[in-house]
């Protein structure tokens, strides 16, 4: 057989790539086509498009190759492929931020049975080497295997959803580590040591005790002393004699010269014990962040240098810590917006309530005067939050308990299970303990944001309408924003859904009690006529009703769908001009606009999040949402803005939307004829909207 016939699909993508005629055979030459792929990969870097894309025929022909094959020495040299042609795209996209993909491929790569992109796996997974492959496959696997054990012990630490297989191939990995040697070796076993310190493994003891040895030893070279330095600064350091804060002061001194891009400004955040430390190094830690900001931003796209940033939060999650206790709003806003906010962006001012819900003295409240911890044990209430957050949206949320066994139906992945919604209103009550914070804040005080830092994919916003009494913008941009634009002309997308006709119906009549200007759009609704709606520099008031979609580390199927099938991609939309003085509004109402990937960091990476700027300010939804709940509450916030600004007018507008007399009463003094009366006025719309799952899924982002 040739082979192409072995890879069918690669070598139809990629006729150029490889000799696809030449005979093949994998027990003869399954080693060579491994080296000779890894080094095609490593090239093919330079053009991410087409390395992913390479990656997934060659994935894709791999797994049929894998079923058919009955012969056992052959079996396992496909294994042996598999696991050494996975290294690049693991190296890539865990380097690049995007932790999901990278899971899979840390599994795909050592399973037969992994599926991708799949929430459950029940596979058998394996380790090289492989007990039938020849020594030369063999010794190409291990010669790799540091790599993977490097990264899958981060992806561990940082994401989560391998403590059983880091369990389960702990020995294992230490042997590989230290097999491998200086260098690659004890950046491994400084990765397995912080993610065993983190979980308080029984073996950690002996773990940093070994470090500590090699650190001692005269011969070791300074770039793996300073390797191991850097893990004493974490929880690592609490196995040793020595506090962590002292670990960094040390490597920050004596070997700051072998340190990378990003480990200064890890060293700086352990040292900030007390405000006068802060004051001190506060210039220095800000300078930090903007240069490893940079180098992000230099080196990817905007959406993606935000993915990448957001793999890397945990560093300043000290300084948050810190900041919680003796800092000011105004030094909160400073560091995140040197993390996260465009270069030529003024940073917006503290007039914020700062929260965190994952800080270890309680859920933190700061606010320009004032600071409050709620009592309670965090890690437990936060894991029963996370735990209800999952079953009410079909997702994996996973909490400081570590990994635990789910079931989720990824068919229905991010759909709302209204069911759970006094479970997962319950948890987030007895998490957040708002009611302990209302007291203490001052009387009459709405914030300008509220910032949540890390974000939760939860209806945080509408609990604290339902608690404290008023809405403030969750914060995006960090950003001085424009002055809003008064409502003179509202534009309308209307994409197909059940209720896209009675949506506009109630925004024409509502706009024409307003004297507001209305167009819509008409025509073929496609990625052009998108552009020329989004880009209209007379809308003051942007509505977008249609369908969206969102995937996890892929801009190019994040969007909103065409009349044609096609999709205005994140990527497409973000290169659009967005014309005009001032700041307009623009509301997405259609599914999972405003879900963001969260990766221990602000909610910054979605749809919604990233249309947000200082000129354009963005209602969305949080999961996707009933096609009842759309309506009722496009005509409810629709009402809101004849009258308020939109925080307040989405105040309103959850308030209106869960009342079923009240709003057809409301929408019956606009016209009695209206086609929303009559959808909105059944018994299953009534149970939609008043579902917290409905209320609580639209936010307001500045």
């Amino acid at each position: 057989m040739t082979l192409a016939e072995h890879f069918p699909a690669s070598a139809k993508a990629f006729p150029n790539l490889l000799p696809w005629q030449s005979p093949f055979d994998w027990i003869i030459q399954g080693q060579f086509l491994a080296e000779a792929v890894f080094e095609l990969q490593m090239k093919l870097q330079e053009s991410d498009n087409q390395l992913d894309a390479f990656c997934e025929a060659l994935r894709a022909d791999v797994e049929a190759e894998t079923i058919v094959q009955t012969d056992p020495s052959a079996a396992a040299m496909i294994d042996g492929f598999r696991f050494v042609t996975s290294q690049v795209q693991i190296y890539r996209t865990m380097t690049s931020g995007r932790l999901g993909t990278c899971y899979h491929w840390l599994l795909w790569s050592i399973s037969r049975e992994h599926v991708f992109d799949r929430t459950e796996n029940h596979a058998e997974y394996r380790l090289p080497p492989y007990a039938s492959a020849t020594r030369a496959m063999n010794g190409l696997a291990l010669e790799v295997a540091v790599d993977w054990v490097w990264a899958a012990y981060i992806v561990a630490h940082k994401f989560g959803g391998l403590d059983g297989h880091c369990s389960d191939f702990l020995e294992a990995s230490l042997w590989i580590a230290r097999r491998a040697g200086s260098g690659n070796g004890v950046q491994a076993l400084t990765a397995i040591a912080v993610y065993s310190a983190a979980k308080k493994l029984g073996s950690t003891q002996a773990q940093v005790d070994a470090l500590l040895e090699c650190l001692d030893h005269p011969e070791v070279p300074a770039a793996d002393k300073a390797k191991i330095q850097i893990a004493m600064s974490t929880n690592v350091g609490y196995y040793t004699d020595t506090h962590p804060a002292e670990w960094a002061r040390r490597t920050l001194c004596d070997l700051r010269q072998e340190l990378k891009s990003h480990e200064p400004l890890q060293l700086l955040a352990v040292t900030l014990q007390n405000q006068e430390a802060w004051l001190s190094a506060r210039a220095e830690i800000l300078s930090e962040i903007q240069s490893l900001t940079e180098v992000y931003r230099l080196s990817y796209s905007r959406h993606l240098a935000r993915i990448a940033l957001d793999s890397r939060i945990l560093l300043v999650h000290p300084i948050i810590a810190a900041l919680c206790k003796f800092g000011s709003t105004d030094d909160l806003m400073a560091v995140l917006h040197a993390w996260y906010a465009e270069p030529d962006a003024v940073c917006a001012d503290g007039d914020i309530l700062f929260i965190c819900p994952n800080h270890g003295d309680g859920v933190a409240y700061v606010w320009p005067d004032g600071r409050y911890f709620a009592s309670g044990s965090v890690a437990d209430s936060l894991e029963n939050a996370l735990v209800a957050n999952s079953n009410a949206l079909n997702e994996y949320f996973r909490g400081p308990q570590g990994d635990r066994q789910v079931t989720v139906d990824d068919r229905l992945k991010s759909t709302p299970a209204f069911e759970f919604a006094a479970e997962i209103w319950k948890a987030m009550d007895d998490h957040y303990k708002l009611s302990e914070v209302t007291s203490r804040l001052p009387q009459g005080w709405v914030p300008r944001s509220v910032v949540v830092m890390p974000a939760h994919r939860d209806p945080l916003q509408a609990m604290i309408l339902d608690r404290v009494g008023w809405v403030a913008p969750l914060e995006t941009s960090l950003g001085v924003a424009d002055a809003l634009r008064p409502i003179k002309t509202l534009s309308i997308w209307p994409g197909a859904t059940q209720t896209t006709d009675a949506e506009v119906e109630v925004l024409a009549y509502v706009a024409g009690a307003a004297g507001w200007h209305v167009k819509v759009t008409s025509g073929t609704l496609d990625r052009e006529a998108f552009r020329q709606f989004y880009e209209d520099a007379e809308a003051d008031l942007l509505w977008v009703i249609g369908h969206g979609e969102q995937v996890s580390d892929d801009l190019s199927r994040t969007g909103i769908v065409m009349e044609d099938g096609d999709m205005a991609s994140l990527a497409d939309i973000t290169s659009f001009d967005l014309p005009g003085e001032g700041r307009r509004l623009l509301v997405l109402n259609i599914c999972s606009s405003a879900t963001a990937q969260t990766f221990n960091g602000m909610a910054r990476s979605g749809l919604a999040q990233e249309l947000v700027s200082p000129r354009q300010q963005v209602i969305g939804h949080l999961w996707p949402i009933d096609y009842y709940a759309a309506l009722a509450f496009g005509s409810s916030l629709a009402v809101g803005l004849m009258r308020e600004p939109p925080p307040a007018a989405l105040r309103a507008a959850s308030l209106l939307m869960r009342d079923q007399v009240k709003l057809i009463n409301v929408l019956t003094e606009i016209s009695p004829d209206l086609q929303a009366i009559q959808r909105l006025s059944g018994q299953r719309a009534a149970e939609v909207t008043q579902n917290v799952l409905s209320w609580g899924c639209p936010v307001i982002l500045t």
